[in-house]
């Protein structure tokens, strides 16, 4: 007999749930992946039915950049806060302001992404409304959201159709900032705006801001008995690993390697 090893990937950590895995449905379940990992390997179990397929989609880092005061100050940097997988570690966007008062999130990416996933920690009560838009090179244009948080109310996702007229640019670019602001030069990335109508809650906090794949739902999937190993590039597939079933349940053990 004839026994194969796998090369050696390193220190491990789990990062799904705990045996048997985290749970899928056919609602999007998202798994952190926390930095300095270089590896993932995906093994799926405890499928309700035969023939079950479990989706998945490795999606890019987000840079969460916070401002309260259009940028008259530096703004806050929330990128691990809520990436990160833990609950504790929050986005604080306490009364965050309108736009035209100088509150505004910039979320950006390596590749395009076609929304993002929102875990509220203390979720905002109040009456406003969300608008995104996105930076086309040249301004901020309407990318038509569809808002399912409520105005950062509740968690859940907020998607949209990818723009064909998307385009890279360092933050301070596309803002045409004129005196250097910390986390807004270096990285060209795709660029989106998320402003509220009306000033948040003062108590508002998020734990999670995960990308939504560009394709949607998934671009592999795996069955019962099989596993798949992928390499990390933080920026592009890094962020974190969505993943849900076409019918039926199952359960998905994600590891982490260093």
């Amino acid at each position: 007999m004839v026994e194969t090893y796998q090369a050696f990937l390193g220190n491990s950590r789990l990062l799904s749930a705990a045996a048997p895995g985290t749970a899928l449905t056919t609602t999007r379940a998202h798994i952190a992946i926390p930095p300095g990992i270089k590896h993932v390997k995906l093994m799926p179990n405890t499928f309700a039915t035969s023939g079950v397929v479990a989706k998945f989609a490795f999606n890019p880092y987000l840079r969460v950049v916070i401002t309260m005061d259009a940028m008259a100050t530096d703004p806050t940097d929330a990128s691990e806060n809520v990436q990160d997988g833990v609950a504790a570690t929050v986005a604080t966007l306490s009364s965050l302001p309108t736009l035209a008062n100088g509150g505004a999130i910039y979320i950006g990416a390596a590749d395009m992404f076609s929304g993002f996933y929102v875990d509220s920690t203390t979720a905002d009560g109040g009456a406003g409304t969300m608008a995104v838009t996105y930076w086309d090179g040249n301004s901020w244009e309407d990318i038509t959201p569809t808002d399912n948080t409520s105005n950062w109310g509740t968690d859940g996702i907020v998607n949209w159709t990818v723009p064909s007229a998307w385009a890279t640019a360092t933050l301070r670019d596309a803002l045409a900032l004129t005196v250097p602001r910390k986390h807004t030069g270096g990285e060209e990335l795709y660029w989106v705006r998320v402003v509220t109508s009306a000033a948040l809650d003062s108590d508002t906090t998020v734990t999670a801001i995960y990308a939504i794949n560009r394709y949607a739902d998934a671009t592999s999937g795996v069955i019962a008995g099989e596993s798949y190993t992928t390499a990390i590039n933080r920026a592009k597939n890094g962020g974190n690993l969505q993943a849900l079933t076409d019918v039926g349940t199952a359960n998905l053990l994600v590891t982490g390697y260093y």
